[in-house]
């Protein structure tokens, strides 16, 4: 290996004459305590004046001790270079092509008439200047230095590329300079790039453009030499007009968050199931129980392993079988849902799910919303559907649902994940038991739930016990879709219609229902007790037998108020102004007065 390329590996180098030191990397040093120089037969002489060994050197330089050696001449040896870059008339760059196709680089020197290996004085840049102005393009190494000159473009680079250190006596040549750095397309080149603007920010007007951002199919470790032979004129001319309006500043990750909205591209929502479950956001279904959720998203998971339609989907639909999971807690897999699934049609090729009987080492534990674990399964899978049953079992121990804030922070995680891997996200919860409540109200523990789920299906009964619901109750990209109307028969749903109404009437429909039974029930219990009591009582003493017969206040009142309106009864004001007593008959029938 050649010198010059180990001394670009250390720190702080200094050199002066032949003389070349550094900070060891093999010990916390903050003073140069490392002699570099070279022997007779071209190996690198490394010394540690504090004890170092030359085995714990190189391997803190990420070497091998025989790379302090010079590689030996096979073929094509180092005697005809293939490119001589002078930074002055005393003082050259050598590059070399290796026989495994690699470039190495060497510093030689004039001493008299001929050239001694060694920079022999302080690094200066390599310039590609015509006459100092205010423009000028920083790039990597000094190929590309030429290349703009060649188009008529002034150019620097530091004289190590990307292993260069920044010396202060650069700052004088870039001061109050309009620079534009232009990385190579690797890491080492952008790592270089940055420390220079982060070195000019504060003395040049700084651009920085990512040659990738209009050269996209730019090969690894190209450049701008790379760009301009392919391109020309035509693809200089697109760089320049390429050229960032604003200054550079160093990366921060909190700002780069935001952007103009110039800058965001304009997207229309797509679909997973048309209509009701948007592509990479979070669709949330809710239901009481045995209200036939499970077997929705059953049904949903079958169809889209498969690559059929599911009973959301409008007539005609069509899709390709997708990789899909579930993950659940309510029911066992083993036991239900296997079986569920293969019954519904699934491809159980294509269905991922966790195995809580093989946990025996509590990896599972840690598997919730916004841990590093879910985020590493996603990531690693990328189902195009993950359904999560039911939402409890996910949230974190630490985290209280009814906390707006904690839950919000707890969920958003998983729309920057569907959007960064592609993977829709079905969220199952119960609903609440609330009287007279529907819609949102209906959404158990948190309204978090209702607000950062894009969809919203609530699932119920109808009057007819045999025929459920899902009626969308949100939808943040689309119109809502129209109810569908089911039936479960040996546990798979079956589709019976469609309909406009959605759960606030079904729910007033069902209370509504339940009403009417008990006041038809109450009817009978009250005629029946009249007729017992000689057809006619006390109304106070009706309603008393009426509550120890379990029947409350409301249920009594509108059954007072059916039968007097169906004429089965009648109501009857005895007594004088202070004795007034309300008494209860049935129509027909004498009034007794006691």
């Amino acid at each position: 290996m050649v010198t010059e390329d180990i001394i670009a590996r250390l720190d702080n180098v200094r050199r002066s004459g032949a003389q070349i030191s550094a900070r060891c990397p093999a010990h916390d040093d903050r003073t140069n305590s490392l002699s570099v120089t070279v022997g007779e037969d071209g190996r690198t002489l490394l010394r540690c004046h504090a004890g170092c060994s030359i085995g714990e050197i190189a391997a803190a330089l990420g070497l091998r001790t025989a790379d302090l050696f010079p590689e030996p001449d096979t073929g094509r040896d180092r005697t005809t270079p293939e490119a001589e870059y002078y930074y002055s008339p005393d003082v050259k760059k050598v590059r070399w092509r290796r026989p495994d196709g690699k470039k190495s680089f060497s510093w030689q020197h004039r001493e008299g008439n001929s050239w001694t290996a060694g920079r022999a004085g302080p690094a200066t840049l390599y310039t590609g200047m015509r006459e100092p102005g205010k423009a000028v393009f920083l790039v990597e190494g000094e190929k590309d230095v030429d290349t703009m000159l060649s188009f008529g473009l002034d150019a620097l680079s530091l004289p190590d590329g990307a292993g260069s250190r920044w010396l202060p006596d650069y700052d004088a040549l870039f001061g109050g300079k309009n620079v534009v750095i232009l990385p190579d397309r690797d890491d080492a080149g952008r790592k270089y790039a940055r420390m220079c603007a982060d070195h000019l920010k504060d003395i040049a007007e700084v651009r920085y453009l990512d040659l990738a951002s209009i050269w996209p199919e730019m090969p690894e470790h190209g450049d701008v030499s790379d760009y301009l032979e392919a391109y020309g004129e035509d693809g200089l001319r697109k760089l320049l007009d390429s050229i960032p309006k604003k200054e550079y500043r160093p990366p921060d990750p909190f700002l780069d968050s935001f952007r103009p909205l110039d800058e965001f591209a304009e997207q229309e929502a797509t679909w997973l199931v048309p209509g009701w479950i948007p592509e990479e956001q979070i669709t949330l279904i809710a239901a009481d129980g045995g209200a036939g959720k499970t077997s929705l998203w059953v049904n949903i998971v079958a169809a889209l392993s498969a690559g059929r339609r599911c009973i959301l989907d409008p007539p005609g639909h069509t899709r390709s079988p997708e990789k899909v999971a579930f993950l659940t807690t309510e029911d066992s897999v083993r036991k239900k849902l296997r079986r569920k699934l293969r019954e519904a049609g699934a491809d159980l090729s294509r269905i991922t799910t966790m195995d809580l009987s093989s946990d025996v080492s509590g990896e599972l534990r840690g598997f919730k919303f916004g841990s590093g674990k879910m985020l590493r399964f996603i990531r690693e899978f990328r189902p195009k559907l993950c359904v999560f049953d039911p939402v409890q079992a996910f949230i974190p121990p630490e985290v209280n649902m009814s906390s707006r804030n904690a839950m919000r922070d707890c969920l958003a995680p998983l729309i920057a994940l569907g959007e960064e891997t592609g993977t829709t996200f079905i969220i199952v919860c119960h609903s609440n038991k609330r009287k007279d409540a529907w819609g949102r109200d209906r959404i158990a523990d948190s309204a978090d739930l209702w607000d950062i789920s894009r969809s919203v299906i609530m699932c119920g009964t109808t009057e007819d016990d045999e025929t459920r619901y899902c009626s969308q109750e949100k939808n943040n990209y689309d119109r809502l879709s129209e109810t569908v109307l089911f039936r479960i028969r040996d546990e798979q749903i079956e589709y019976v219609g469609r309909t406009w109404k959605r759960d606030r009437e079904f729910v007033q429909e069902t209370a509504l229902a339940v009403g009417k039974s008990k006041v038809s029930e109450c009817s009978d219990w009250l005629l029946q007790y009249l007729h017992d009591h000689g057809g006619d009582c006390p109304t106070r003493d009706m309603e008393e037998a009426a509550r120890a017969a379990g029947y409350k206040y409301g249920t009594v009142r509108r059954t007072k108020e059916a039968l007097k309106s169906s004429g089965s009864i009648r109501f009857i004001n005895t007594g004088g102004r202070k004795t007034k007593t309300w008494r209860i008959a049935l129509n027909g029938e004498p009034v007794t007065i006691l």
